[in-house]
């Protein structure tokens, strides 16, 4: 949409370019006063004090590597006194502007997810808004997530990713009942029956006719189908929230998008490679970590949805021509698997090697985070960001002396490369997709077999063979597949330096020793011996069941999200890391003095005092610690 009429911002520069700086001589007094500097963030506690003061001061190492988080309190702090939890006067008066809708109200506004997702999201199409697409958002108390994607990302990305986001748990509910009604229907012979040549009893076939469609159908348009329970939570989009021809109202919400993140329960990040390179979206994360804790940012990168539905695509055309096969040609259908396992493991190989190129790329490209390096449509907007992102730097870090835009923003800056890559690790997970993803893919591969499989009850099929069966597809869906899985992501993360026919060969060289051979083993060596087993013999059935719970039991502890143990674990990395840290900050400060005060005497210059080269000293004050 529009952006805010340019205000020059208190540093009065409007390009990212930083200016040089004049050579000066360190006096005395500019000693004692990055001092006193040093000694203020060596006494700023456990969590804020940063694991970089215990390098030397020449390294040239990253910061986003060595420092640790800034602390969750302060943000939360300023987000409870946005929502005004707390008193308002504790805050600066230009940053309770940004974070609160205190005199204007009536601009707190969100739309129902409904709204957004109808026609596949239309929103999307353009940014371009009107008094209508404004109509479509109401005013709340409350918001549930607030949206941040770029315009520049197809619609069909974003609808994808929303309906993936919000719609999935509300699926697999009326799934679990849909398939629970459709078994016993099935089982009781009330839909058409077909012979199947390889199996001595007739199958159904509107399981695997019908499941994934409607899963599909569930996830596209839940929100809008007549029996839905509700609209959806309300959502902040700025199309939508943000009035696109009343330039007053426009530029009065574009000034509190602070206040709309900080009255959001949750930020949901579309993300693309382009993300972190708009300038707006980067003020947007900004606000956020001033105002909110990491761990209620969930990041989407926009091809985990997109191989979702392909995956599930997949398999019910491979579930759709084995039918085919058996109904109308008179042949089996088991011949389609190995051709339907090359493809989609080509498929696969594909995705997670793109993936693991994907992920390295956001971890340089955080590890690399300058403000000043980020594009902006409208360059007359850059100076307002500047002033808005120093504010509330200046509020979340009341610690550090940022009385300079510069600095301010270096260490916004430096917030991004600490807290960003924990923010994002946390919600991408240690797989490709979460568990509850991949667990329904491969349901959708196997379930509708097993439902059509229950059409033999009424041929006279024992109750125990039904058990077998439903021991069969039980740990392929929910095991065996998804440990293959993350097999094949930690093998195509390997060595993404190889390329060319190189590369070819390592993948399908490990991909046949460290994923199909163990599956082969386990899936069909072990699991169809006892399969076999457990068909006359108890000992077998018994066998079967306890291979499955393992089974079960290893892929829960495989997929487990890491999110609490990796903050966890970074906290006691902090706290075993501060006892050195303050002693070198003090020993650092007290060196600092000396130097200062040999440099005067002297008549030396400190090589500390030379001009700032930033692309090798991330920050001004860290250079002074």
């Amino acid at each position: 949409g529009a952006r805010v009429p340019s205000r020059p911002g208190p540093s009065g520069r409007a390009s990212g370019a930083s200016a040089p700086q004049p050579e000066v001589r360190r006096s005395e007094s500019s000693s004692r006063s990055s001092v006193g500097r040093s000694k203020s963030l060596a006494r700023m506690g456990m969590r804020m004090l940063p694991s970089w003061l215990a390098q030397p001061p020449s390294s040239n190492s990253s910061l986003a590597s060595t420092a640790s988080s800034l602390p969750a309190g302060s943000r939360k702090l300023l987000g409870n006194e946005a929502r005004g939890k707390t008193r308002h006067s504790a805050l600066d008066s230009q940053v309770l502007e940004l974070v609160t809708f205190t005199g204007c109200e009536h601009l707190k506004r969100a739309s129902r997810l409904s709204q957004v997702l109808r026609r596949h999201a239309n929103i999307f199409k353009d940014s371009t808004g009107s008094a209508a697409t404004y109509e479509l958002s109401v005013p709340v108390e409350t918001i549930d997530a607030f949206i941040s994607h770029n315009w520049s990302v197809p619609r069909h990305y974003k609808f994808l990713t929303l309906v993936c986001y919000f719609n999935f748990d509300q699926a697999v509910i009326v799934m679990a009942v849909l398939t629970v009604v459709l078994g016993i229907v099935t089982a009781v012979g009330w839909l058409p029956e077909v012979p199947n040549k390889s199996y001595p009893y007739d199958w159904g076939v509107c399981g695997r006719a019908l499941w994934t469609p409607v899963f599909v159908v569930l996830l596209f348009y839940g929100r809008e189908l007549p029996f839905a329970a509700c609209s959806g939570p309300a959502v902040f989009l700025d199309k939508t929230c943000i009035h696109q021809e009343d330039k007053d109202i426009m530029r009065q919400s574009i000034e509190r998008l602070g206040a709309f993140l900080s009255h959001s329960d949750r930020m949901l990040i579309v993300y693309t490679d382009v993300y972190l390179q708009k300038l707006w979206t980067v003020y947007e994360v900004a606000a956020f970590l001033s105002l909110q804790a990491t761990d209620r940012m969930t990041v989407i990168p926009v091809i985990c949805p997109a191989v979702f539905f392909m995956a599930l695509l997949v398999g019910w055309v491979r579930n759709v021509l084995t039918l085919v096969l058996n109904v109308f040609l008179g042949g089996s259908g088991e011949i389609l698997l190995p051709v339907f396992t090359t493809i989609s493991s080509c498929f696969l190989l594909r995705s997670l090697r793109r993936w693991a190129r994907d992920r390295e790329a956001i971890g340089a490209r955080l590890q690399n985070f300058s403000v000043r390096r980020c594009i902006c449509a409208c360059e007359e907007d850059r100076p307002v960001v500047y002033r808005n992102i120093a504010a509330l730097m200046r509020e979340t870090l009341p610690d550090v002396d940022l009385t300079d835009d510069d600095e301010a923003l270096e260490a916004f800056d430096i917030l991004v490369r600490t807290d960003l890559p924990l923010a994002f690790s946390s919600s991408l997970g240690k797989t490709f997709m979460p568990y509850k993803y991949v667990a329904a893919v491969f349901a959708s591969w196997d379930l509708p077999n097993m439902i059509d499989l229950l059409a033999g009850m009424t041929g006279g099929m024992p109750i125990r063979d039904t058990a077998r069966w439903a021991l069969w597809y039980l740990p392929l869906a929910l095991s065996i597949y998804p440990l293959a899985l993350i097999s094949t992501e930690r093998m195509t993360s390997c060595f993404l330096h190889l390329r060319g026919w190189r590369e070819l060969v390592w993948l399908l060289v490990g991909f046949l020793l460290l994923v199909a051979l163990p599956t082969f083993l386990v899936g069909v060596v072990l699991l169809a011996t006892l399969w076999s087993m457990a068909l006359e013999s108890d000992i077998g059935m018994l066998l079967l069941v306890v291979i499955d719970i393992l089974l079960l039991l290893a892929a829960f502890f495989v997929f487990a999200e890491p999110c609490r143990r990796r903050r966890r674990s970074a906290d006691a990395d902090v706290a075993a890391d501060i006892g050195d840290g303050a002693a070198r900050a003090e020993a650092m400060a007290e060196a600092e003095v000396d130097v200062g005060a040999g440099a005067q005497l002297g008549n030396a210059r400190d090589p500390s005092t030379e001009p700032l080269d930033r692309s090798t000293q991330p920050c001004t004050f860290t250079a002074h610690v």
